[in-house]
């Protein structure tokens, strides 16, 4: 019985401790259609399914959007958002790379905007 009280009172000071976030966030996933493969007419795609994402997530009240993956299909390019309502990069703090500087390794990773 002793063992169970202290395994209780640990399990609940470890889930006290996590601090909880009132953030808002949506994976938002949308298509437009591809006339055919030509660079033009993928980068055409690519930014209509872009434009209606990100529209659904400021009609959302979600002003930060980040591309999670874009994918080009036989007849349609895919494109996945992750959106907030807090800025992503507001708890990283001083030990954060900077996605200004090139000289960071993590230079090439997509990084949040704000709409």
């Amino acid at each position: 019985m002793r063992r169970f009280t202290w395994f209780t009172f640990a399990l609940l000071l470890i889930v006290g401790a996590a601090a909880p976030s009132d953030a808002t966030v949506a994976t938002i996933a949308t298509t437009a259609p591809l006339k055919d493969h030509q660079e033009q007419s993928v980068n055409a795609a690519l930014r209509a399914a872009v434009q209606t994402a990100v529209a659904g997530a400021a009609a959302m009240g979600l002003p930060w959007v980040q591309i999670s993956r874009a994918l080009v299909l036989d007849d349609a390019v895919a494109v996945q958002i992750l959106a907030t309502d807090e800025d992503p990069e507001a708890d990283a703090g001083k030990d954060a790379p900077d996605p200004e500087n090139e000289s960071d390794a993590d230079s090439l990773a997509p990084t949040a905007r704000s709409l």
